[in-house]
């Protein structure tokens, strides 16, 4: 083994004369000894020489301005191994078996080890998720000033939902704020950029008739379904009784799943469900079927996605002896989301707008009745990762060490 350590410029100044100790292992690993006054300092690290060279920051490797991986991975030998390793800077300079000679940013390195996922100080930059008996309001105007827009995405990433007041009933609003507030395209579906959710003679969606809506996820049948969904209120006359708006926290409901049916709970985690939107007597004829599990973990398992949409459920394929285990396993599933203590009813008046994760809340409708008036929403959708990038750059900007809570993208 060898060890070292050279001067460097770019230090915490509390510990300007400490670089990180490089030492250089035998059994292809590099250690780099990191003194307290670095980020999650005081610690020791070891990397593999093969995930070093894979990671190499050089211009023969990553594109400077864009910072894409161009290295051919293909070319890089199995049997590869360091050479020498040493501090240069704000890097370490690594010298490879294939007569390559490389750098990696040293901050990078603390912030990305192998291990990070599993040791993060999750006290750092996080947002936890919470749960309030009521909903979080914004008055549109405010959303003029940062601070307000920073408390919408705070909002939406913590409680799952918000409502904003006293915006213009003038259509394709819904649009125009998703456009100006979150800097951000619709995401276009079949349903195109902006959809009208009101009661029509021949429905192309249950949603487009006065029905009871029961609690979904819209467009589960899609590979990416929608991340945020967006309502906006245009009309709701007086004279129309019921058509209350309903959000239950999906995960939430999940999760009570794992506790008291664990058994049931695996069930739903392993068998493939089939969704699909098939209908050709529309506009645009459409013919499309996925089949993904009602409930996804990841290898720690953590629930990472939750699609329920009873109204959008094709043919069940299984075989015989699966077919009784998952119908009680979703039967006990569909008693605990009817019965969620996180169910949020309430009306939508013209002018309001509700912003809800339409990957891990459910959303529903009671039915209305109407003799002469008018209930008409307007509504678009928002890409789930677009939103946290955004919600990323505006929260808390380049920072590497931040905790979100789960969006419902099935990221591991």
């Amino acid at each position: 083994m060898r060890s070292w350590s050279r001067a460097t410029t770019n230090i915490p100044k509390t510990e300007a004369n400490k670089v990180p100790e490089v030492q250089l292992f035998e059994e292809r690993s590099l250690k780099l000894a990191w003194y307290a006054g670095w980020p999650d300092g005081g610690h020791n690290y070891s990397y593999p020489h093969q995930w070093l060279r894979f990671h190499c920051q050089c211009a023969e490797c990553r594109q400077p301005f864009s910072n894409q991986r161009i290295l051919d991975p293909s070319k890089i030998p199995g049997n590869i191994t360091l050479l020498d390793a040493f501090i240069e800077g704000d890097c370490v300079v690594l010298e490879w078996t294939d007569n390559h000679k490389g750098r990696i940013n040293l901050k990078w390195l603390v912030e990305n080890h192998l291990h990070k996922l599993e040791k993060e100080d999750k006290s750092e930059l996080s947002l936890k998720k919470s749960h309030s008996i009521g909903m979080s309001v914004i008055d549109y105007k405010e959303l003029e000033k940062s601070e307000y827009v920073r408390h919408l995405y705070e909002a939406i990433l913590k409680e799952g939902h918000i409502k904003v007041h006293g915006l213009p009933t003038t259509p394709g609003t819904v649009k125009k704020f998703v456009q100006d507030v979150f800097n951000l395209p619709v995401q276009r579906t079949i349903y195109g950029e902006v959809f009208d959710v009101m009661s029509t003679d021949k429905p192309i969606n249950v949603a487009y008739s006065n029905a009871e809506l029961k609690p979904h996820m819209d467009l589960v049948y899609y590979e990416s379904p929608p991340g945020l969904q967006l309502l906006h209120c245009l009309k709701f006359d007086e004279s129309v009784q019921g058509g209350e708006s309903i959000l239950i926290d999906g995960f939430d409901v999940a999760e009570k799943m794992r506790y008291k049916f664990p058994a049931e709970f695996n069930v739903l985690c392993s068998t493939p469900v089939t969704f699909e939107k098939i209908h050709y007597e529309r506009e645009w004829p459409v013919h499309m079927r996925y089949r993904r599990p009602h409930i996804v973990i990841n290898d720690k398992r953590e629930i990472t996605g939750f699609f329920w949409a009873p109204q959008f459920e094709g043919p069940f394929f299984a075989s015989e002896g699966n077919v009784e285990r998952y119908y009680d396993a979703y039967r006990k599933l569909a008693s605990l989301i009817d019965a969620s203590p996180t169910k949020k009813s309430f009306l939508m008046r013209p002018g309001d707008l509700i912003i809800f994760n339409n990957r891990t809340w459910l959303h529903g409708r009671n039915a209305f009745t109407v003799s002469e008036g008018v209930r008409h929403l307007q509504g678009c959708y928002v890409n789930i990762d677009e939103f946290q990038s955004q919600a990323q750059v505006t929260l808390f900007g380049n920072k590497q060490r931040i905790q979100f809570p789960h969006v419902g993208n099935q990221s591991f």
